[in-house]
């Protein structure tokens, strides 16, 4: 019996010593591309006429930071920060046109992670994330008169999958396809413009690259 133990044992020290010697904080920057589809809101006090219109969106950029611990070879946690902008134009219900400005956002997230069990030196992974708006807003310009709207507060989610790639015992590289969705959204004018924009989704899909240090 003591020697079956003992056998046992020596068939676990490998998985045992691997998810001990992934336990570690890491920080990871990351860029990505940016896209989402064109979207309709509520419009009131903007322009001489109420209803509902389009917002036409362009590609844009992302860049972020996250800081987090992995606890063992399956498991990670992160608490991470993104700036976005896509680029848009706006048509309101009267008409009258905004050919230029930007969607963008300050969102703080919660991640989770499960990473699989390594393919080469591949590692491919799993995650979700909770967000938390700490500004969304969206310019309307034209000829180089701007009307912003901004709205904070607004809670969503995230779901991604990524690889990540080893360059030394410090050092990986990643690439990640991320989906997130922050719905019912509303924004109110800032400085001296009138006006309110309601009932708006934030729902980006990201293409992105990152590095990953660990300590």
């Amino acid at each position: 019996m003591k020697s079956n133990v003992v056998y046992i044992m020596l068939l676990l020290l490998p998985v045992i010593t691997y998810a001990e010697n992934e336990k570690s904080w890491f920080v990871r920057p990351y860029v990505g591309l940016s896209q989402m589809s064109d979207l309709g809101a509520q419009y009131q006090g903007i322009g001489q006429q109420d209803g509902t219109t389009d917002i036409s969106l362009d590609s844009g950029f992302t860049s972020g930071f996250g800081i987090g611990y992995r606890y063992n070879a399956y498991f990670a946690a992160e608490f991470a920060w993104e700036y976005r902008s896509n680029d848009s134009s706006v048509t309101l219900p009267d008409s009258e046109g905004f050919p230029d400005g930007n969607y963008a956002s300050n969102i703080f997230f919660i991640n989770g992670f499960y990473f699989f069990k390594p393919t080469a030196d591949w590692q491919t992974y799993i995650g979700a994330g909770i967000s938390w708006v700490q500004e969304i807003d969206i310019d309307l310009e034209r000829d180089g008169i701007e009307q912003s709207y901004s709205g904070d507060g607004d809670i969503g989610y995230q779901l991604f999958i990524g690889t990540d790639y080893p360059l030394n015992d410090r050092w990986s590289i990643n690439g990640e396809i991320r989906y997130g969705s922050t719905t019912g959204i509303d924004l109110a004018a800032e400085n001296n413009t009138s006006g309110t924009i309601t009932d708006l989704d934030y729902q980006p899909l990201t293409f992105q690259l990152g590095a990953k240090y660990r300590f």
